[in-house]
């Protein structure tokens, strides 16, 4: 199987891997019933707030902004295209 290398298809992937990130985290804290969990590793907390939020953050807006904005500049050059 073939997997398309495009950057929709890479981002969505980015995405969902770091996404799971923190279904691990909130995971350990819900299942032990502890919220004290990651207390005695700070640099886990610290990577989950800044990296990993940051990374799903940007690949998320990336990922299903980037159709949008294809869109509408395609439309927006058909348009041109027409009145010209």
């Amino acid at each position: 199987m073939k997997m398309a290398k495009n950057w929709n298809t890479i981002l969505r992937w980015v995405h969902l891997i770091f996404g799971f990130c923190f279904s691990i985290y909130f995971g350990a804290i819900t299942f032990t019933g502890n919220i004290d969990y990651w207390d005695g590793q700070p640099w886990v907390t610290m990577i989950m707030g800044t990296v990993v939020l940051g990374i799903v953050f940007w690949t998320g807006i990336i990922k299903w902004q980037l159709p949008r904005i294809k869109k509408w500049n395609r439309n927006r050059k058909k348009s041109k295209a027409a009145t010209n």
